[in-house]
């Protein structure tokens, strides 16, 4: 585990984001995928379907990384202050909605 307390910070924020960009890379390539297949294969009314769900899809995901972004919070705070193994191991209630 490394410490991105320390060393470099545009270092540390760019070698941090690269899996992020990755992610992201391959959901927009599922995307694209997902609409030719679905345009080639089952017709215009389809992809108008899987156009019209897709913002409550990104309301569900969205509202889920949000969710779980803010619980990062306490978890970083935690770790940051080094409050690893104290008591009840906080660490491990953090990370498991034990507050």
């Amino acid at each position: 585990m490394s410490d991105l307390t320390k060393g470099n910070s545009l270092k540390l924020i760019f070698f941090f984001t690269i899996p992020l960009l990755i992610g992201n890379l391959f959901q927009q390539l599922y995307n694209v995928s997902d609409t030719v297949v679905v345009g080639q294969t089952l017709g215009v009314k389809a992809l108008a379907a899987v156009g019209a769900t897709g913002s409550i899809n990104f309301l569900i995901i969205g509202f889920a990384q949000g969710l779980t972004a803010g619980l990062a919070i306490i978890t970083a705070t935690r770790f940051g202050a080094r409050i690893i193994r104290a008591s009840g191991n906080l660490l491990r209630r953090a990370s498991l909605f034990q507050f």
